[in-house]
């Protein structure tokens, strides 16, 4: 490897080279200054103190700390030792006190608790909470981990001033979704009124002063290099002198409980103060702290030249990785955009490896995207096995940017960043999701190196120049209320009992047409009235945890159940079917999709006894009606042959029994009878007409997504109903292949094509005479 000095104008003292890897790849070296030489102890347990000093004298704290520091971990852990989570009555049950920490994903939030329980003696103090999964016990658990939507939830539901809560940990702010956007305007107006309410917003990646500017006004924050010095060497001896049980500056054990009478300096005075007397606790401000540093040193290299297929490129570059260096350097993790690349990179990797004579049995690659089955998806996470062990097999993971943030995979050493990501983005004007590919941020880019140095010295490889990365990149990718359909923020912010919307103090402002689509929306739901409060409707619609389109389906079926000129065995199913449809869109994919021919003649095969040639939604229904009918989950062996994703479909059965407790409480005094064993009867006897419960239910469906219409136009393409937009069926969608050729059809979401265009997916035929009769007022 020829190795060259390049010239540096940075003012770190750090060496910048020239790494060869062979004639088409280079890739400059920037080593990491900030290395700690102690990997037994987390960087933030350096700072304990200075945490506790700020959060007992300021209401809003700001941590920066970069990834693998503990802020997710030990943070909570901290603040439960120091007694934030005592509570402050006899009646533990009633007046208890707790830690919560948000995380954006619910993947997330459960690993995290898990990690946290099992280190500590009493594992029942840790629980999670997210959308349709919980170990959470009210008075028993301390410190809770939950998703920013379902802490919003709450505030809307059950606690608006989130009374039980003392800290609040809002982690991951950097990836500013809708939720935490939401969530942080809601907090910002509870400490209005619970000014005791701690405030700790971190990330590794942050703009620390816009988020202070934000909750305590640029008037009112001081200046950082002030924070670091709120506690000296002299007070830290003080308070050690001078601790309580169980008090939140002192240890657990600690016997003495009397706090300092005398001190021998003013700084010592003012301590004993703010211990004392709680009103003065200046609550209204707030405070910056960097932990610098992360556990584990990481090598940043450049490439010189940009790559015309960065697929090809990451492919290349990690088994060059893997020849140079040996299995015992740790494994290696690939940043994608997509889990279609993901597949291809794998497979491409594989045919390498297996023609390789030297290397084959060193190495295994591995997929890593949210739709991956679950077996498929926990694969980088498990221990090694002894034959991996024995031949000291390399794990090369290929991953999408799940593997960011969300997730952390054990071992990893070496990072290969393609530079591109795969993002969400709504066009108000079509009221088309697209997801598109474009280049990522400084701050997604720090992120994904970050990932090499959480267990291990790493090294991260970028395929884009350092010039790029320096003077080309954006900062920040852009929040994702400003590329989001608003719908639910706008019902959400109208629950929590906000007049106008749009005085709602958010710290990114959407745009107006996204925000006229959503407010026309609801409107058309019929959830906002004329002058945009909530209807009667919406406020039923809120009381469901799923997007508005889907709560409206719900209750559209509540609705026809009871109606007369419903027929008998009909009313008795809709129900049901409605929330098998609603609890299918809550997962990616029940189908595999398949690959070759020989598995696409299999695959019609297989749909032959479940298909409805009026689309996916009802479909969706016959597929459960096999698990309704035998009261089972469908075997491995069986979902293999069907091409049916058995983790999704048996996440898919969870959630709908969620949906009808949620439902039962709300309107059937807290029975269910949708589910029982009247339904299966009927289903098993068939004593119903086909035809009348396919329309049935996907009439409920058209009263949700009624706004997603499209008719069929010339060259047999279809255009929306709403502003004459082109798309095309989906390949994944059952319409494409066995649908009927309906002139009108409707459609669940979109995205981008894979032959160009935009392609719908969960596609149902419908009769445009149902549009007059479920929304008049909209289509005329």
């Amino acid at each position: 490897m020829n190795r060259t000095r390049a010239s540096t104008s940075s003012e770190d003292d750090a060496n910048l080279l020239v790494d060869g890897m062979d004639n088409d790849t280079i890739f400059i070296n920037y080593s990491a200054v900030h290395r700690h030489h102690n990997h037994t102890i987390l960087p933030i347990s350096l700072h304990r103190t200075q945490l506790l000093a700020a959060l007992e004298t300021h209401g809003v704290l700001i941590l920066v700390g970069e990834t693998g520091c503990g802020k997710s971990t030990m943070l909570p852990q901290y603040l439960y030792e120091n007694g934030w989570a005592d509570s402050n009555s006899n009646n533990s049950m009633t007046n208890y006190r707790e830690i919560i920490c948000t995380q954006p994903r619910r993947i997330a939030a459960i690993s995290l608790a898990s990690h946290l329980s099992s280190t500590l003696p009493d594992p029942s103090i840790v629980g999670y909470t997210v959308r349709f999964a919980s170990t959470y016990t009210p008075g028993i658990t301390k410190i809770r981990y939950v998703t920013d939507g379902w802490l919003l939830r709450e505030c809307v539901l059950l606690d608006p001033l989130l009374k039980h809560c003392s800290v609040l940990i809002i982690d991951e702010a950097h990836e500013r979704s809708v939720n935490t956007e939401l969530l942080l305007g809601t907090v910002k107006k509870i400490r209005k009124l619970r000014p005791e309410l701690r405030v700790v917003i971190c990330s590794a990646t942050l703009d620390a002063q816009s988020f202070l500017d934000f909750f305590v006004g640029k008037a009112k924050k001081k200046n950082v290099k002030e924070q670091s010095k709120v506690i000296d060497d002299e007070q830290q001896v003080a308070l050690q002198q001078h601790k309580r049980r169980k008090s939140r500056w002192g240890r657990v054990g600690e016997d003495n409980n009397d706090h300092p009478t005398t001190t021998t300096n003013d700084g010592n005075e003012r301590i004993s103060s703010s211990l004392n007397q709680e009103d003065n606790i200046t609550t209204n401000s707030g405070a910056i702290i960097s932990v610098d540093g992360r556990q584990y040193p990481i090598d940043i290299m450049y490439i010189r030249d940009p790559v015309s297929d960065y697929v090809k490129s990451t492919v290349e570059v990690a088994l060059r990785i893997h020849e140079s260096e040996g299995g015992e350097s740790g494994d290696i993790l690939c940043f994608l955009t997509t889990g279609e690349e993901v597949d291809a990179a794998v497979e491409m990797a594989e045919n390498i490896l297996s023609s390789s004579t030297t290397v084959q049995n060193s190495a295994v690659c591995l997929p890593l995207y949210s739709s991956l089955p679950i077996h498929l998806q926990s694969q980088p996470f498990l221990p090694r096995s002894e034959t991996e062990i024995k031949y000291k097999t390399r794990r090369i993971i290929f991953a999408t940017n799940i593997a960011e943030t969300s997730v952390t995979v054990p071992d990893i050493a070496h990072v290969i960043d393609c530079g591109y990501a795969k993002l969400p983005f709504f066009d108000p004007v079509s009221g088309f999701d697209r997801r598109i590919v474009c280049p990522i941020s400084r701050a997604s880019a720090r992120q994904r190196a970050g990932r090499a140095g959480r267990v291990r010295a790493g090294k991260c490889y970028r395929l884009y120049s350092e010039q790029y990365f320096t003077n080309d990149m954006v900062a920040e990718t852009a929040p994702e209320i400003q590329r989001c359909n608003l719908v639910t923020l706008i019902m959400t912010i109208k629950a929590l009992g906000v007049k106008n919307v749009l005085s709602f103090d958010l710290m990114s402002v959407p745009s107006v047409e996204a925000m006229a689509y959503g407010l026309e929306c609801l409107y058309a739901l019929g959830a906002m009235d004329a002058d945009a409060e909530l209807t009667a409707l919406g406020s039923e619609m809120v009381y469901f945890p799923t997007e508005p389109q889907v709560s409206r389906m719900i209750l559209a079926s509540l609705d026809m159940e009871e109606r007369d000129d419903t027929p008998s065995m009909v009313s008795k199913l809709i129900v049901g079917d409605i929330l098998t449809v609603a609890a299918a869109l809550q997962v990616r994919n029940l189908f595999y999709q398949p690959r070759t021919e020989r598995q696409w003649r299999m695959y019609d095969d297989s749909m032959a006894d479940i298909l409805d040639r009026s689309g996916d939604h009802v479909t969706m229904v016959h597929l459960v009606d096999l698990v309704d009918h035998s009261g089972k989950l469908l075997s491995e062996d069986e979902c293999r042959l069907r091409f049916v994703n058995r983790v999704a479909m048996q996440r898919a059965l969870e959630v709908r029994n969620q949906l009808a407790r949620f439902a039962s409480r709300r309107f059937d005094g807290g029975e269910v009878h949708w589910l029982g064993m009247t339904r299966r009867e009927i289903v098993g006897s068939r004593v119903f007409d086909p035809t009348e419960r396919s329309e049935a239910i996907r009439k409920c469906v058209a009263a949700g997504y009624f706004m997603n219409v499209a008719k069929l136009g010339g060259g047999g393409r279809y255009f929306s109903l709403r502003g004459n937009f082109a798309l095309s069926i989906s390949s994944s969608s059952v319409s494409y292949r066995f649908g009927e050729n309906s002139e009108y059809i409707v459609f669940g979401q979109t995205l981008d094509g894979s032959r160009g265009g935009v392609e719908a997916r969960h596609c149902s035929s419908i009769s445009g005479l149902w549009l007059k009769q479920i929304a008049p007022y909209y289509w005329t």
